[in-house]
């Protein structure tokens, strides 16, 4: 959870608007990561994002399977929880160094 916040936090500052840096978030993670795993050719790549490397830690399968099961292919396999801890700090590191960077190139108006 704590990673999740930093993600959310670097979002924050990085996109001004708050309504808008809410509606990409949860744009995002409900429909953006949902429409990926859909596309057969991207679909492996699940366990490489943000919402796979989450699944992978708790172990929370069901939307994965649930479309693997409607699209008739077969579910991918998630990274190993250590692996999807590791991955899920790599985003929030780079997201905190990005948001970190980011505003400080900005003018100050």
């Amino acid at each position: 959870m704590a990673v999740q916040t930093l993600l959310g936090v670097a979002m924050g500052a990085l996109i001004r608007h708050q309504i808008a840096a809410l509606s990409v978030v949860i744009g995002y993670l409900y429909v953006g990561e949902l429409i990926l795993m859909m596309i057969p050719g991207v679909n492996p790549l699940h366990p490489l994002l943000p919402g796979g490397a989450t699944a992978a830690l708790t172990g929370f399968t069901q939307v994965s399977d649930a479309l693997a099961d409607e699209l008739s292919t077969r579910p991918v396999a998630l990274l190993p929880p250590v692996g999807g801890g590791l991955l899920l700090m790599g985003y929030a590191c780079v997201a905190a160094a990005v948001a970190v960077l980011v505003p400080m190139r900005r003018d100050l108006l």
